[in-house]
């Protein structure tokens, strides 16, 4: 009897280690997710670890660490608390969050009161002790952002994204920076001032190398510039960030029309259609190219789908004329014409092809003469 109890003492003794060794194990591999920041990963391991013991207090540690890299105090705060109730030894972890908690408030106290260098500081210190924490990072560039520092500003977001990806509030403060940046590049543009325009597209992809809009226009500046190859470059950019942005599918396929790359204009066309069905531009250029093609049926057949979508769409009914002019069929061509003008009367070229096509002048109103 003795002897049984001395094997079951045993046996318990081991299964026991082995249990705090699997949770060891276990702990141990999720916080190597967390140093390389697979969070999702980390966080599965830590919930199998707490459904496995749920008073294994270094996994509520590990999940307070979780959410420190995510930015949210609160959470963190949350499960530091629920492993000082079960091992009061991990209260320097809990204490470590209230300093934090601590120099992130002074820091907004003192950018209310303008105080931004003093903000700035207590961000600072925080960020040097927890690198791995976003919203230190998220304070520093909203503090910028109040100073009106705008590249300053968009700096701290994107150094937030960088430690987390998914910090919310820095993508939208990001979103807000880089979208001043592409506006006050657009303004350059229209004043014809591009080196400077250029300058705020470029700073919009530094800081946000996913800023579609800014690799966009970037491609128009340089196509506007007679640089097709590296507009081409920036348009492919754009596509790549966002597949269905059919405007930079568009102009991708005016950038190989203007190079007499016929063929694959055709495809970026058919490609802004098949997004956008609606987007006349894009049957009127393929109207076009089927007319130099001399594929006049194919000009006819995209060119009427244009008006069937928008019976007003001017340049439609003048490249149809011309599709009728170049077959000499001179009657259709002059309607085409004429309602080119009625729908843009500030269209010169449709005025000076409807006035030249055979059989045009009588149908023009011309002024009645007055006696002097």
């Amino acid at each position: 009897m003795r002897r049984s109890l001395i094997l079951l003492n045993i046996t318990l003794i081991i299964s026991s280690f082995l249990f705090c060794q699997d949770l060891e194990d276990i702990l141990n591999q999720a916080n190597s997710k967390l140093k390389i920041g697979e969070l999702k990963s980390a966080e599965s391991l830590l919930q199998l670890a707490l459904d496995i013991d749920p008073s294994f207090a270094p996994a509520r540690v590990g999940f307070s660490a979780l959410w420190i890299r995510r930015g949210d105090l609160v959470k963190a705060n949350e499960y530091a608390t629920m492993a000082v109730r079960i091992d009061e030894d991990i209260r320097s972890w809990w204490d470590g969050l209230n300093d934090i908690r601590s120099k992130i408030q002074k820091g907004r106290m003192s950018v209310q009161k303008g105080n931004y260098d003093a903000a700035m500081q207590e961000y600072q210190t925080v960020a040097e002790k927890y690198p791995y924490f976003p919203e230190a990072q998220f304070y520093m560039g909203l503090t910028k952002f109040r100073q009106k520092d705008i590249e300053g500003a968009a700096f701290y977001f994107s150094e937030a994204l960088k430690i987390y990806p998914g910090h919310q509030k820095a993508r939208k403060g990001l979103n807000n920076v880089t979208k001043q940046l592409l506006n006050n590049g657009n303004k350059a543009y229209k004043r014809g001032d591009l080196e400077k325009a250029t300058q705020y597209y470029l700073k919009a992809v530094k800081f946000d190398e996913n800023f579609y809009l800014a690799f966009y226009q970037l491609g128009v500046l340089e196509k506007k510039m007679g640089n097709s190859e590296l507009a081409i470059s920036y348009f492919n950019k754009a596509i790549e960030i966002k597949p269905d942005f059919h405007k930079a599918w568009f102009t991708l396929g005016t950038s190989y029309e203007a190079d007499n790359n016929l063929d694959s204009a055709i495809l970026k066309y058919n490609k802004a259609i098949e997004l956008n069905p609606g987007y006349t531009k894009a049957y009127g250029n393929l109207g076009n190219i089927y007319t130099v093609k001399e594929d006049y049926d194919s000009a006819k057949d995209v060119l009427l789908t244009a008006i069937q979508i928008d019976p007003k769409y001017a340049d439609a009914y003048l490249r149809l004329g011309v599709v009728f002019s170049v077959q000499e069929f001179f009657i259709e061509a002059s309607e085409q014409f004429k309602k080119a003008t009625e729908y843009d009367e500030k269209n010169y070229d449709s005025w000076f092809r409807y006035a030249s096509t055979p059989v045009s002048y009588t149908h023009l109103t011309l002024p009645t003469n007055r006696e002097v």
